[in-house]
Parts: structure tokens; sequence; C-alpha cells
């Protein structure tokens, strides 16, 4: 009995480390970036067995590559961000390619021709152009963390934003996925706004959120879950056909999200944002201007731990406010009465509110 216990605890212990390791790997696909092309010499001979390294300049970290008979590699899994690509081979001059910018989701294409040489001779491209994607049918556009930051937004709503992507809006008011009826988010209504989102006239539920390759989608009326804060966000990509089927799941567009991490160098941000009718005007035909406070306030901050090997990156929000009661918004409990199992209160008129008793039928 003793040694089947312990080959059972050791078969789900082993079980557990695999499912932990597949789906490291299965999120991992996602929210990373991946490069491929074809290193020739000057003739347009492909170079078989040259160097490629992938250095992110953020982090100091090094992918190398080899390139195959024809000339060709695939570098995949790749974290977003700035890099520099050098390629070398024997009998050839170095080349290297700067300001390269990888997105979420990409796939670029980076080719290289060598010229012949001594390998100490280098040869430096930069370009600030962006890289065309020749290997995807895919059709969205990246919102960058710039824009994220630098753009007016009301709320901090960072699915706003994506409504600059051409075919992309906000879809039918009062619809299951903007808050409305007493769905899945109404209660987020005061402090983060709605994520309806319609990509090309599908309807709202039909999207996929994802945060870091992590499903970020609310079962119930497919929205999502949780919102990132803006200064939290890295970019995000908004797929709106054609995308590719390690996402699946809807027919509408892809919102992939991710946040950023630490690099070599300290970086972060503060900042507060109020509102208060105080400042407002007065409507020109309201006897009072309405109570809107609503003060979000918070940090991001990142550095390394140990410079090219250990970093980290947090942040926080807070949010204060306080908002006008919406006529008709009410809510009742049960009185002393009602919990002891009386409720005669409810034949008064007077107590119900509506200038009517209410009488409880049993059948």
């Amino acid at each position: 009995m003793n040694r089947k216990s312990f080959f059972s605890k050791g078969r789900i212990v082993g079980n557990l480390a695999f499912l932990l390791l597949t789906a490291g790997l299965t999120f991992g696909q996602s929210d990373t970036a991946r490069v491929e092309g074809t290193v020739t010499d000057s003739t347009g001979a492909a170079i078989a067995g040259a160097t490629v390294s992938l250095i992110n300049v953020g982090t100091n970290s090094k992918v190398e590559i080899t390139t195959n008979e024809q000339g060709n590699y695939v570098a995949p899994l790749l974290k977003v961000g700035n890099y520099r690509v050098e390629v070398m081979a024997q009998g050839f001059r170095t080349n290297i390619q700067t300001n390269i910018t990888l997105t979420v989701s990409q796939i670029a294409q980076i080719n290289a021709q060598l010229d012949t040489g001594d390998v100490s001779d280098v040869i430096e491209v930069s370009s600030s152009a962006p890289l065309i994607e020749t290997s995807s049918a895919t059709i969205g556009q990246v919102i960058e963390g710039k824009q994220i930051v630098d753009l007016p937004i009301n709320g901090r709503n960072f699915t706003q934003f994506a409504t600059l992507v051409p075919g992309v809006s906000r879809g039918t008011s009062g619809s299951n996925a903007d808050g409305s009826g007493g769905n899945a988010e109404t209660f987020r209504q005061g402090d983060t706004g709605s994520a309806a989102i319609s990509a090309n006239g599908l309807r709202e539920q039909n999207n996929n959120f994802l945060l870091d390759g992590i499903d970020n989608n609310e079962s119930v009326v497919n929205t999502i879950v949780f919102f990132p804060p803006i200064e939290a966000l890295q970019e995000f990509r908004v797929i709106t056909s054609v995308a590719p089927a390690e996402f699946g799941r809807g027919g509408g567009a892809v919102i992939n999200a991710i946040t950023k991490s630490g690099t070599n160098e300290i970086h972060g941000t503060v900042f507060e944002l109020l509102r208060n009718s105080e400042l407002d005007a007065r409507a020109t035909f309201a006897p009072t201007k309405p109570v809107f406070q609503r003060n979000q306030f918070g940090f991001a901050f990142g550095a390394p731990i140990k410079k090219d090997r250990t970093f980290f990156f947090g942040n926080y929000q807070g949010l204060r406010q306080n908002l006008p009661k919406e006529e008709g918004n009410r809510v009742t409990v049960p009185t002393a009465r009602m919990r002891q199992g009386d409720f005669g209160e409810l034949l008064d008129a007077n107590f119900t509110g509506l200038g009517q008793p209410i009488t409880i039928l049993i059948q």
C-alpha cells in the first residue's frame, strides 16, 4: 500500500509539472514576436552557416540562430522591444542592423546581404522604418505605449484606443457587453467604463482579450475581465481580420495587450487625474451642478536587479470618486420584521413607496 501511494503521488506531481510547463509554452506564443529572413552574398547566393544574433537593446539579452542550407533562419518567441541584429559569416564582413522595433504578435522579415571581406570589418545599417510583415495575412494595428499615455482619454480605459483602428467602433449602445442591463460589467462602470468593441460590424461578444499571452475573457457576456492601468501597458495589437490560429475563440477582434517590464535603465511614472464638478460650468437650463468627483492616481516603476540578468517592474493605481445617485436606481433590504418572517409592512402603501400595498400570494 505504501509503494502504491508513493508512485501515485509521484505520478500526480509529474503530471502537474508537465501541465505547468506546457501551459507556459502555450501562453508564451501570443505575447511575443518572431523574426525570419534570408542571408545572401552580393550576388544573391544563399550563405549557409551564418550566425544571426538578435540583441535586445533594453536588457542586452541575446538570441543566436544559424542559417540553414538555403540561407534561411527563424527566431521565434522574441520579447517585444528594440533590437540590434548582427549577421556574421566566415569570409564576409559583419552586417549590423540597428533601430529594429518588434511589436506584439509581429512576424518581421529581416534579410541581410553580406559583402566579402574580413569578419572584423563592420557594415552598420540604421533604419527606423516599420518592418513589413510578408509572412502573415493578418489585418490589424498596434497601439504603442506613447499613444496610450499621451493621447487624451476619459476614464483611463485603454480599450477606447482600439477605436483608432479602421473598422472598429464601440458597437450598439445598450448591448450586453457595454455594461447596461445589469450584466457582468455593470459594477465596473464607475471606474473603468465599457470594453464593448465591434470589429467590422460583428457583435461585441465575438472578441478575444489577452493580457501577456493569458486569457482575459469573462465567460458570462464574453467581455474583458481585467483592465490594466495605461501606465503599465507597453502596447497592444488589435487584429480585426484573419487572426492566426493560435488565438481562436472568437470571430471578432483580438485585443492582445502586453505589460511593461524592467530593463537596464531605471524608468518610472507618477500620475494623478482629477475631475471635479467645482471646476465645471453649470448647464444652461440646469438649476444646479451635479456632484462629480473622480481622482485616479498611482505610479509605475521598473529597474534592474542585476544588470543584463534580472529586472523588475511594478505599478499601482488607486481610485477615489463621488458620483451623483441615479434616479430610479433603488436597492432595498429586508427589515427586522421581515427577517422574523413577518411581511405585514408591505401592506402599508407609505412603506412600499409605490402608493399601493404589495400582496404576497402563496400558491
